[in-house]
């Protein structure tokens, strides 16, 4: 603006120097003077708009540029915060992840732990059924052994499912289609009561099985035939050989579980029998897991 004012006060000041010199230029080129005058003046007027523009401008432009930056700045700063929470998050996943693979390290290890545990009670289960069969064996030899001067095709000796049996035909023991024993059977169950009071760590069912064909008169029917028969030698080994009533139970069959076919009579023969089954009382084989274990 005082450049402005400058130009201006120009022309005031060169007509005062001319009124004040007689010397002064001739009225024509004192007309130039005031027409160049006066073009510069319109020059510099129409520079001093366009300066102004510009200046306007720039200031605009630095306005914008500082918006940008203060943007850009607020974008950075927003970026270092957003990184620095994700590395605490890092860290303490991190940290958790740590902690988690202890947790997890430590679970395998307990299981692992039971895991052998476990596997340590089942090799000491195998162990114990493993006596159990041998003792089961033992047993039946010791019957073999019993009856050795019997008849070998009136006894039978089978092992089966954790089970011993003793098999007695109906000529060792009974009259036929009777309840009532013969006059040998007190030998046969002497024998068998010697060789079972030695086992009380048994228990011990009598089970009475008949053929289909044969006469059963006083009876109603098979199945009451055989228990009738399985309880008489129940009552028999413990009146009349000393063996425990706990160990003992009775039960029939009937023909419901033949060894062989009915349709001949050596194969009613084989199915007219009593059966002595033994195995291990459950509490017996927990005493011996016991024993295995502290082995």
């Amino acid at each position: 603006m005082k450049n402005n004012a400058y130009l201006l006060s120009l022309p005031v000041m060169l007509l005062a120097i001319c009124s004040l010199n007689s010397a002064c230029v001739s009225k024509k080129k004192f007309l130039t003077e005031i027409e160049n005058r006066d073009s510069l003046s319109h020059f510099l007027n129409v520079r001093n708009l366009e300066l102004s523009r510009e200046i306007g401008h720039l200031k605009l432009d630095l306005a914008e540029k500082t918006g940008e930056g203060n943007a850009l700045r607020e974008i950075f700063d927003k970026h270092v915060f957003e990184i620095k929470k994700l590395e605490k998050e890092i860290e303490r996943l991190g940290n958790q992840s740590s902690s988690t693979q202890q947790s997890l390290n430590e679970e395998v290890r307990l299981r692992d732990a039971q895991l052998a545990e476990k596997e340590q009670v089942i090799n000491n289960f195998g162990t114990t059924l493993q006596k159990q069969e041998d003792g089961i064996d033992i047993i039946l030899n010791e019957f073999k052994a019993a009856f050795l001067d019997f008849p070998p095709k009136d006894f039978g000796y089978e092992h089966k499912d954790y089970r011993g049996y003793l098999v007695v035909s109906e000529k060792q023991l009974f009259k036929p289609g009777t309840d009532l024993f013969t006059k040998g059977t007190n030998s046969v169950l002497d024998k068998i009561a010697r060789v079972l009071n030695n086992h009380p760590e048994l228990q011990i069912q009598v089970v009475g099985h008949s053929d289909s064909q044969s006469g059963i008169k006083g009876f109603k029917n098979r199945l009451d035939f055989s228990t009738s028969r399985a309880v008489a030698v129940t009552e028999s080994l413990t009146r009349d050989f000393y063996m425990n009533g706990v160990q003992l139970t009775a039960a029939g069959r009937g023909d419901f579980e033949p060894k062989t076919s009915n349709e001949t009579e050596e194969g009613r023969s084989m199915n007219r029998r009593i059966e002595i089954v033994f195995h291990q009382r459950v509490d017996e084989v927990r005493k011996m897991a016991k024993a295995v274990k502290g082995n």
